[in-house]
Formats: structure tokens, C-alpha cells, sequence
């Protein structure tokens, strides 16, 4: 490639997409890098992506009020994204968040509804007689307390990932479908040998900046393994779901770490509508390519599927499943909580940490790392922590 580029983004995931657009739109040669979705999962041998799904939960809803920031302005630009696509990926189906008012678990409910009311964020406090009323179909455990949102709901990963790269492109922006393998003061190297020049680059590799030596340094981040059950609903069965919000609750008995995420009848690529549910107090680590490739290929674990089913099955005892089937991704969880955005030197940029949260937020966290990448403060975008790396 004989151009030299301004600006060269590493991971065409959705913060990394979303900060490319960002780049092109500030008037920056941007080229950004990354493999597509494998066609074949199994057989695929580069770096894979949590975002390639049909269905995340959006919300402004948090237990941490920053983290309700960023996904409350990354929601506000979701109508003008789905009109640079011509689709739509964004269903305002309602989304709950659900806790004990007492026990061990108690600090979460208190979490989100105190954000919420710090944040203004219009809602609907729900208790057991509410919540039994309005959602008959589904159970809580005694004592459960809610916050429902209707701006919340469910996003379609890929399609706005597409519409960030179409919005990038559409302001001069270059996609380059290959794997990085190395990175040098600008210059960007790809397992085909070819070298990308740029005057800085942006590592936004997910949980791949653990492992793909593109940095100086390790990130300090937890990469772990996620299992997620899928529940075919049957066509005829998909009118009694039409009022199903997407759910964030906390199991009986659980604790700070144990809740659990559910999405109403999803259509997936293949066809088929799926109820998606996920959420596991612990599962593998992930500390090396291999392992990386190796979990994305699998089908995960039969033990996290059986208890996600459980759960399932709590909360909707008359849920009419055709079949089950699981899938696999990955979640960077990082020291702070928050993902990383910082420019560690004139050359390099880390955009990475999604800590499960970041797909409803990514054009946000975008907007801020190209932000960070360009030089600029983001003292003054009212934030309360300011997403610093840590590296081991």
C-alpha cells in the first residue's frame, strides 16, 4: 500500500469501528484494520469476534452512573447510524434490571437505582405484586425489586458495526480486511507481510491486546471465557413474548458477580428466533492465542449451559422451547472497570476493555478514543474516571 495514512485503527470490532469513523470524520486518513467474520468458525485459524451476534441488551441503566453515560449518548446516535445503513438495529423492546432489596446481593439493586436517579434517567420502579402484574409470565425471587427503562432494549451488533464502517467510509475512510501482526512507531505489519504506514496507531483488539503482542506491554485484564444458551422459539409461540423487556437480574442467592442477562426471541442469520440468556459467577481464563482460537471454535461448556438452562427456566417456567444450542465469546474485564483509553505515546493509542458493557456503548467509547488518539483531553466530557490503562 503505498499511501501513508494518518491514523491506522487495529480491530475492526465495534469500539475500534466506532473510533475509526470518529478519525475519518475529524478529517483523518484512517485506514482500519481487521479480518472479517469467518465464514466457518471451526475451521478458522485468525482472530475471532464477540460482536458477530444478532443480539445485545442496550440500556441506560448501570450500577456505575459513567458507564450509564456512555451508553445514554451512544443511544442517542443509534437513529442517525440506522439511516447511514438503510437498516434498522435498534428495538426499544423495554429493558428491566432486577435485584434483591436484601441479602448479599442488595448492593447491586441499590447500584442501578441510585444511578439511575443520579442521572435522571426515567424509569419505573417495579415490586413483587408489580412486577407479578405486568410480567405474569415471568418469576422473581421474594423481595425482588426493579427499574424498568423504555428507552432500553436490544441491538443487533453486526448491523451497527456496519453502520460505523459505512459511516467511516462514506468520510474517506479505508478498510483493510487482514490480520496485524505487528506494529512499529506507526508502521503496521499483516501476516501477509504487508506493511500499512501510518503516523499513529489505535490497538483496539479486544481481548486480543492480551495476547497479540501489539503493545509494549500487557494490559492488566481479566479475558474470559463466556458460555451463552440459546432457546429456539417456535414462530407461533412468539406473540405471547411481544411485551418481553430484555432482563439483567440477579439469581436467588447470588451475589455482586452472579447476574444474569435475557433477551426476548431474537431472529438470528439462519432463520430461526432464539431467547438468548447468559451470565456465569466464573468460567476459564484466556492467556494465549491458542486458547483464544480454541474457545471461539468450541461450543462451550456443557456444565454453564446446564445451569444458564436452569436459570432460564426459573424465570420462565412456561417458556415453550423448541431446542437448545450454545454459543461462545469472550469478555475483557479491566482493573479499573472501565475500558482502557489512553495515548501512550505519540505513535500508539490502547482502545480496548469492554468489561461485557461496551457493545450498547461502543460509538461513545469510540468517540472518546479518537478523542484520546487525536491528543485531546476528555476533562471536560463529564466523566468520573478517566479510562487510563493499567499494564501489567
Amino acid at each position: 500500500m503505498s499511501a501513508a495514512f494518518d491514523i491506522a485503527v487495529v480491530g475492526r470490532g465495534l469500539m475500534g469501528t466506532a473510533a475509526a469513523r470518529y478519525l475519518a470524520q475529524m478529517g483523518h486518513r484512517v485506514a482500519l484494520i481487521g479480518p472479517s467474520e469467518p465464514e466457518n468458525r471451526a475451521t478458522h485459524d485468525g482472530p475471532f469476534g464477540s460482536h458477530h451476534d444478532a443480539g445485545r441488551i442496550t440500556r441506560g441503566l448501570a450500577e456505575k452512573a459513567d458507564w450509564s453515560r456512555l451508553a445514554l449518548r451512544s443511544m442517542a446516535r443509534y437513529r442517525d447510524l440506522e439511516a447511514v445503513l438503510g437498516q434498522e438495529f435498534y428495538t426499544p423492546c423495554g429493558v428491566m434490571m432486577a435485584g434483591p432489596i436484601a441479602g448479599p446481593a442488595a448492593d447491586f439493586t441499590r447500584a442501578f437505582l441510585h444511578a439511575a436517579d443520579d442521572l435522571g434517567i426515567v424509569h419505573l420502579r417495579l415490586d413483587d405484586a408489580e412486577l407479578a402484574a405486568r410480567f405474569p409470565y415471568m418469576r422473581f425471587p421474594a423481595g425482588t425489586a426493579a427499574a424498568w427503562e423504555a428507552e432500553g432494549g436490544w441491538i443487533n451488533p453486526r448491523l451497527l458495526r456496519a453502520a460505523e464502517e459505512r459511516a467511516m467510509e462514506q468520510a474517506g475512510g479505508v478498510v483493510v480486511d487482514g490480520v496485524a501482526v505487528a506494529q512499529d512507531r506507526g508502521t503496521v505489519t499483516l501476516a501477509t507481510g504487508m506493511t500499512i504506514p501510518a503516523g499513529h496507531v489505535v490497538i483496539a483488539t479486544g481481548g486480543y491486546a492480551r495476547t497479540d503482542g501489539l503493545l509494549p506491554a500487557r494490559p492488566d485484564m481479566n479475558v474470559m471465557a463466556r458460555t451463552v444458551l440459546l432457546a429456539e422459539i417456535a414462530p407461533d409461540d412468539l406473540p405471547r413474548f411481544a411485551d418481553m423487556p430484555t432482563l439483567i437480574s440477579m439469581p436467588e442467592d447470588g451475589r455482586m458477580d452472579e447476574d444474569l442477562y435475557l433477551l426476548p426471541p431474537i431472529q438470528y442469520p439462519d432463520g430461526t428466533y432464539y431467547l438468548k440468556i447468559g451470565g456465569e459467577p466464573a468460567s476459564p481464563s484466556l492467556g494465549t492465542q491458542e486458547e483464544m482460537r480454541a474457545w471461539f471454535r468450541s461450543t462451550g461448556s456443557e456444565a454453564a449451559a446446564a445451569q444458564l438452562q436452569r436459570h432460564l427456566t426459573a424465570i420462565l417456567p412456561d417458556l415453550p422451547v423448541q431446542s437448545y444450542h450454545t454459543d461462545t465469546c469472550v469478555i475483557s474485564f479491566t482493573a479499573t472497570g472501565y475500558p482502557y483509553i489512553e495515548r501512550l505515546d505519540d505513535h500508539l493509542t490502547i482502545l480496548t476493555g469492554g468489561n461485557g458493557a461496551a457493545a450498547k456503548s461502543c460509538d461513545e467509547i469510540g468517540r472518546l478514543g479518537a478523542m484520546v488518539a487525536t491528543g485531546q483531553s476528555l476533562n471536560a466530557e463529564g466523566y468520573k474516571t478517566d479510562f487510563k490503562a493499567k499494564f501489567l
